[in-house]
């Protein structure tokens, strides 16, 4: 399914436009040709990505969902900033496929959900960082092959 960005997508980190806002937004908002493309490729290559830095940051130690996206606030992972509406339903989903678990904590003063690595979560993990560096590797190949 594609999702058409909204011109703020631009100046921040990518966000999905709704059935609704796709609907009401005048046409010249519409992003259409090269530009799309590239805006289509760009987020779907960010969604892939964002849940093998989660699964990679969780695997150093047990973290908060608002750990996570502290880490990747800074500006050595500005690429993969999220936000909150992003982050926890991606957690949520990572631990209905038992990849991760959570546990409710208290140790902040505030219930808060910690979630660290399962054992077949760290074996996922492991093969998604292969696929992905396999693949880096190949795509920098047919880059430079292209003189880009």
């Amino acid at each position: 399914m594609w999702c058409v960005l909204s011109r703020h997508a631009l100046s921040g980190p990518a966000r999905a436009t709704s059935a609704v806002e796709r609907t009401t937004m005048p046409d010249d908002d519409m992003r259409t040709g090269p530009e799309l493309e590239y805006e289509r490729w760009s987020l779907e290559i960010r969604r892939g990505a964002l849940s093998l830095a989660i699964l990679a940051i969780i695997q150093n130690g047990e973290s908060y969902g608002y750990d996570i996206m502290k880490k990747l606030s800074g500006q050595e992972f500005e690429s993969l900033q999220v936000e909150p509406s992003t982050t926890y339903p991606l957690l949520r989903r990572l631990e209905r496929r038992g990849v991760l678990e959570g546990r409710w904590s208290d140790a902040s003063g505030k219930r808060r959900r910690l979630y660290y690595v399962t054992r077949e979560g760290r074996r996922i993990l492991s093969r998604m960082a292969e696929s992905w560096k396999t693949l880096h590797n190949q795509l920098i190949q047919l880059v430079e092959e292209a003189g880009l």
